[in-house]
């Protein structure tokens, strides 16, 4: 499977951090505290999806972590549209020297932004170049070597930090700092400026920021932002991407926008990236209420997905889990098998938990059985993921999928 990913995206690089504008996008995971199965195979995951990293579209979770792992691919990384955990690791130092901002699109148990707990090694931060969170809170707890985020000044918002204390350099003066030397000192970028600005690289009124940056700039210009408030649109800054439809104050009638773009997280795009399904102003994973998925063939001979809104009624489809009827259903079972007898494409995910095969009195629930698994022959596509993590004893392959041709992963498992 990996060798067809490989191939059909350029490689893992392309298949992990996608090119869009000026910046490498790459998708964040949704683990929390979650144990994996393989303390390997997790630090090789995370490797692949955040090398050559810059922009994460979701969250940074960097978990169960131990020994000496190489994490300089963490580097590159300098913006998280979700939240940052940094959770059970014993390294002593995680290198997120170019992180600058937080946006807090997503919080951490609903609250935080940035959360560090029960790390056993950990004794710097390293945040050097962190200037913003844009929404949520701080939460520190539970590392016992750690020094230095209690002498940050946290601008704002619901702060707990727990932390050794410990001076810090000369250099940094009445500022706080992320670690012992002179480049760890906090970068001011609200405190010290003109009164007026909102964001600022210095104290004089010619130091303000355009407003639609944040986290600071090199200059005053909406190109010269350190991060966008709103959105990028190659490297510019602006309040909204490019229309899809114009108004023509001649024949006063909407008209396509030649230069229009799609939204994608806070970054404006010419095309959603492949597996994301284009709306009418932005790029999505599942087509909202009213629409139904369309797949149509450029001709150049590249698939494009989209949301096309219904005519009437839109075609009954079959839902599978996390989608329609079984929406917060955790695995196929007996009180579900039915939905999916004759169905060749499943909109969400499947997933055979041991619980899948055991009858549960209480309920009334029966085991599933080989033979119920038939249902599945005729499946062709699942947009979501597939997992198996029991299978009954008297079945020894995966046959009932003969006819499985694509699995998207626009969700996936954990």
């Amino acid at each position: 499977v990996e060798a067809v990913i490989a191939a059909k995206d350029g490689g893992w690089g392309s298949r992990y951090a996608l090119m869009i504008g000026c910046s490498a996008v790459c998708l964040g995971t949704d683990m929390k505290l979650a144990l994996p199965s393989s303390l390997e195979n997790h630090y090789e995951m995370l490797r692949l999806l955040y090398t050559g990293c810059q922009v994460i579209h979701g969250n940074l979770e960097i978990t169960h972590l131990q020994g000496t792992p190489d994490l300089s691919f963490l580097q590159g990384i300098v913006e998280v549209q979700g939240y940052v955990l940094i959770a059970h690791v014993s390294v002593a130092e995680i290198p997120l020297t170019n992180l600058r901002i937080i946006r807090g699109g997503r919080l951490y148990n609903s609250s935080y932004a940035l959360a560090v707990l029960e790390n056993t090694g950990i004794k710097e931060l390293q945040l050097r170049s962190l200037t913003e969170i844009l929404l949520g809170g701080v939460y520190i707890l539970g590392n016992p070597q750690l020094c230095y985020p209690q002498q940050i000044n946290w601008i704002d918002g619901d702060v707990f930090v727990a932390a050794l204390g410990q001076p810090c350099p000369a250099a940094c003066g009445s500022r706080g700092c992320w670690g012992r030397t002179a480049d760890d000192c906090q970068t001011l970028t609200h405190v010290q400026c003109m009164s007026g600005c909102q964001y600022c690289k210095g104290p004089q009124a010619s130091d303000c920021c355009h407003d639609q940056c944040a986290a600071g700039c090199s200059g005053p210009k909406n190109s010269d932002c350190l991060a966008c408030h709103n959105f990028n649109d190659s490297g510019t800054c602006k309040e909204s991407c490019p229309l899809v439809m114009l108004y023509d104050i001649k024949t006063h009638q909407l008209i396509p926008n030649p230069n229009k773009k799609f939204i994608f997280g806070i970054i404006c795009v010419k095309q959603c990236p492949y597996n994301f399904l284009t709306t009418y102003s932005a790029c999505t994973r599942v087509c909202p209420k009213g629409n139904q998925e369309v797949i149509t063939i450029h001709p150049d001979g590249k698939e494009m997905q989209k949301c096309e809104q219904c005519e009437g009624e839109c075609p009954e489809v079959c839902y599978g889990l996390g989608m329609g009827n079984l929406q917060g259903v955790s695995a196929v079972n007996s009180s579900n098998i039915g939905f999916f007898q004759g169905c060749k494409k499943i909109y969400g995910s499947l997933a055979f938990l041991p619980q899948s095969f055991k009858a549960d009195p209480l309920t009334n629930l029966t085991s599933l059985q080989a033979a119920d698994l038939e249902v599945f022959r005729t499946l062709e596509e699942i947009t979501g993921y597939l997992y198996i993590d029991a299978w009954p004893e008297n079945s020894g392959d995966l046959g009932v999928f003969e006819n499985l041709k694509v699995i998207r992963g626009r969700m996936l498992y954990k």
